[in-house]
């Protein structure tokens, strides 16, 4: 019975977050200046900052209580395997992905705005959306479903996919789709989290080689 109603209180915790998580994106979206802030490319990192100091804490809170989705450590061979795999998906998506008119806009702001854009994406995106989609969500399926988690990774996949909605084709939709069971399989693989937090900012920082480049040249 309390093995029962733990994992009902795990459950509705991670559930919550990410709940929590979609109603920050919209409490933001209500701020006065949200349309300056959008203009100046300071939307994603002023998002990045909240959501960061809400799930970071949510996530150590869990650990200390439960202790089910630990960080975990960096082992060379499966962390060279999965450098590959990751490699080797954004060779395949440079041949079909269609521009992005969200990424292009990021690289016509100000070199101050791309320090603060590549700072969130690079370093705070990629822990706490691993701490939700990776920890917290593929948790809470794995619970109740903990046979089936080919299910459980391509659910928590199309949701991860899904909440990106500042890109626009189906193409970036399904490579997110791939990314993120990339980073499931790598969370289980590991069984931990700073694999796939490893991974997501190392393709962060790949795919924002551009806008990386841009600014040294305006520096």
């Amino acid at each position: 019975m309390k093995i029962h109603h733990d994992r009902i209180v795990l459950t509705l915790f991670y559930l919550g977050s990410f709940a929590l998580y979609y109603l920050i994106t919209l409490a933001i979206s209500l701020f006065p200046n949200y349309g300056e802030l959008q203009q100046k490319g300071l939307l994603v990192p002023v998002l990045c900052l909240f959501e960061f100091a809400v799930l970071w804490p949510m996530y150590r809170f869990a650990q200390a209580r439960y202790g089910d989705i630990p960080l975990g450590r960096l082992q060379t061979k499966p962390t060279l395997l999965f450098i590959l795999l990751l490699l080797g998906l954004m060779v395949l998506q440079t041949q079909f992905l269609q521009p992005e008119r969200w990424l292009e806009e990021q690289v016509r702001q100000t070199p101050f705005s791309l320090w603060i854009m590549l700072l969130s994406a690079v370093l705070l995106a990629p822990i706490f959306e691993e701490i939700l989609f990776r920890g917290f969500l593929l948790q809470a399926f794995l619970l109740w479903a903990p046979r089936s988690r080919l299910p459980c990774i391509v659910l928590t996949s199309l949701l991860f996919a899904a909440m990106h909605t500042q890109y626009i084709h189906w193409q970036t939709i399904a490579v997110l789709t791939l990314f993120s069971i990339l980073l499931c399989y790598a969370r289980l693989r590991s069984n931990g989290l700073l694999l796939p937090i490893f991974l997501h900012m190392l393709n962060n920082l790949i795919a924002l080689l551009p806008s990386l480049l841009f600014v040294l040249q305006a520096s």
